[in-house]
């Protein structure tokens, strides 16, 4: 057996070592999905075969869309769990309701689709939540090492708007008048944020300073019991930049990591500014709604 089988042999285990083990429960069986040059594994238990049947032809849609980033480095294992609960303790974030999966650098926990409703996930959904959570994983895979991709300091704006855009789930995203509402509502004394607030409280809102927080600035404290705002700024934000410098750039700042760089660093030197004023000048476009023009 060559090395690099060992290595994949050694995941692969591990893997399944993580896995929750119940007495008397049957070991769990394994496939995989290539896809140019991508290899998934998909890790679950006898009784959610058919889980793994709609698990694998998704990924059969979801890698293709993930290849304009480039290719997995690494196998990716997905570990298919039972219930909502199985997924919160295996990722250890508990009280998180709409959460489904979760992504890491060579794995992804995913609730077994047929219980993320009473009817179960619909085929379109499948494919989008794989194609995010794969984008994750292929953008921590070119971006940094198995060592280091959580050391490398990618803002949340641009892990979920990488993969929201990736996925194409604008549509879920609520507008950027939307956004717009947030940040009006999170004016002091706004009331409803359909008046025609103080010019200093919005040049304020237009710096993150707003009561309700800052979907951006604050992402990691709203991330929990406001997930769409979030969502939807990191979406919006990520396209900001994508129209703005094009996406050859984005590759160039993945590749500027994956040499050592941390994203900070690497974010100024392909785009000769700070994070921070990229992030500006895109509240700035939202609340002043230069969108509208």
């Amino acid at each position: 057996m060559s090395p690099r089988s060992v290595l994949l042999a050694l995941a692969l285990a591990l893997a399944a070592g993580c896995a929750p083990r119940l007495p008397g429960r049957a070991a769990p069986l394994t496939s995989s999905v290539t896809v140019g040059g991508s290899t998934v594994r998909i890790l679950y238990w006898p009784e959610d075969a058919g889980e793994a049947r709609r698990v694998s032809a998704a990924l059969r849609v979801a890698l293709p869309r993930t290849a304009r980033w480039g290719a997995l480095e690494r196998p990716v294992t997905i570990t298919i769990h039972p219930s909502h609960a199985a997924l919160e303790e295996a990722v250890r974030h508990p009280g998180y309701p709409w959460l489904r999966a979760w992504a890491r650098y060579a794995t992804i926990d995913l609730q077994a689709p047929s219980t993320w409703s009473f009817l179960g996930a619909s085929r379109q959904k499948l494919e989008e939540l794989l194609t995010h959570e794969l984008a994750h994983c292929v953008m921590y895979q070119l971006a940094a090492t198995d060592m280091d991709w959580s050391l490398k300091g990618i803002p949340l704006w641009f892990r979920e708007g990488l993969a929201s855009q990736t996925a194409a789930q604008g549509y879920r995203r609520g507008t950027l008048e939307d956004l717009w509402r947030y940040y009006r509502r999170g004016l002091p004394g706004a009331g409803d944020g359909d008046g025609e607030p103080d010019p200093g409280a919005v040049a304020r809102a237009a710096r993150g300073r707003v009561v309700n927080g800052d979907p951006l600035d604050d992402a990691e404290q709203l991330y929990q019991d406001r997930s769409d705002v979030v969502y939807g700024a990191a979406h919006h934000a990520f396209g900001f930049l994508l129209a703005r410098y094009g996406e050859e750039a984005a590759h160039a700042l993945l590749a500027r990591m994956h040499a050592g760089a941390s994203f900070a660093t690497a974010f100024k030197a392909t785009y000769g500014i700070e994070e921070g004023e990229l992030v500006s000048d895109f509240r700035r476009y939202v609340v002043w709604e230069g969108w509208r023009r």
